[in-house]
């Protein structure tokens, strides 16, 4: 029948910076007029409370409610770091909707998730920016005067993405908020003026606080990007890692980082020119941070906000 005939099966996986990069493809399927369920494995399983309550998903969890040949389409975007989990239980799969050239996602993440919706007819001259369904809660008591800084990302090799100078950063603001776990944590303690949230908050209740705020701030990281995604005025930080191949970012995204010679370094000889000192972020200034986040503060963009 002809609803049957609108549904498609969405599966997407990884980090959280990776599914709110995904969001476009969940937007244009909506547009099309698609009902759209969404099978997500999730590096940080709470990830699912992004994409809870919006209404271009039906229904979000760790396996999908249905078989997958119960759908139209099944639209496998995993990123390519993950497929070999998951590709034998869509080979031969009647209803899967092609996967797109893995060198797509590696020059623009965001193009590769939309290339899915493409096969399936969205116009190719179309790209909407990413977001997610998250409002302002005015429970936290965060405001427009608010700068919430979130200072980690994942751990491991990963940490090597983090700028060390976000206490010293926060000296220079008199109403600050810090989000994220205790792993995300410099080894410098924060002043004592900071509004601590860390290990405090679901991630949902976390992405309602980054949308109340005035400013965020961050390293290359998840939660910069559900910032982003709410329409917050959002400094992110880059050093070894290229934003480049993320795709275009919302207009309320200011990228900032050092500019030496040979970052982006993170796929090729990584943090080789420094011997792993991370130089490039170690040398961003709090001056120059600083400096970007009173711009950020002063330019927001009533374009992004009004899309909350």
């Amino acid at each position: 029948n002809r609803q049957a005939n609108r549904q498609v099966l969405v599966h997407l996986a990884s980090g959280v910076g990776n599914i709110v990069l995904a969001t476009p493809l969940l937007i244009a399927l909506g547009e099309m007029g698609f009902e759209v369920d969404v099978r997500l494995d999730a590096d940080y399983p709470p990830t699912v409370e992004l994409l809870e309550r919006w209404c271009v998903v039906r229904a979000v969890g760790p396996t999908a409610p249905r078989p997958a040949l119960d759908y139209r389409y099944v639209a496998p975007a995993v990123p390519p770091f993950y497929w070999q989990r998951f590709a034998r239980e869509y080979s031969g799969l009647p209803n899967r909707v092609a996967r797109p050239p893995d060198a797509v996602f590696y020059t623009d993440e965001q193009a590769y998730y939309l290339e899915f919706a493409h096969a399936l007819g969205y116009p190719k001259d179309r790209r909407p920016l990413y977001r997610l369904p998250i409002a302002p809660d005015e429970r936290f008591g965060v405001s427009a005067r608010t700068l919430v800084i979130a200072p980690g990302c994942k751990t491991g090799e990963m940490a090597a993405k983090r700028w060390p100078h976000f206490p010293e950063l926060a000296e220079r603001f008199a109403d600050v908020a810090v989000v994220g776990t205790r792993d995300d944590l410099p080894a410098r303690p924060f002043p004592g003026h900071c509004r601590w949230f860390v290990d405090r908050l679901t991630l949902r209740e976390t992405a309602e606080l980054l949308a109340s705020a005035g400013v965020a701030v961050g390293n290359d990281s998840g939660l910069s990007h559900v910032a982003a995604s709410t329409g917050t005025p959002t400094v992110m930080i880059f050093g070894p890692t290229d934003h480049g191949v993320l795709g275009p970012l919302p207009p309320n995204v200011r990228v900032l980082r050092r500019g030496l010679v040979c970052e982006p370094c993170w796929t090729g000889a990584r943090l080789k020119a420094c011997v792993g000192r991370v130089d490039c972020l170690a040398e961003l200034s709090v001056d120059t941070v600083a400096r970007e986040i009173r711009l950020a503060r002063e330019q927001v963009q009533p374009l992004a906000r009004s899309a909350r």
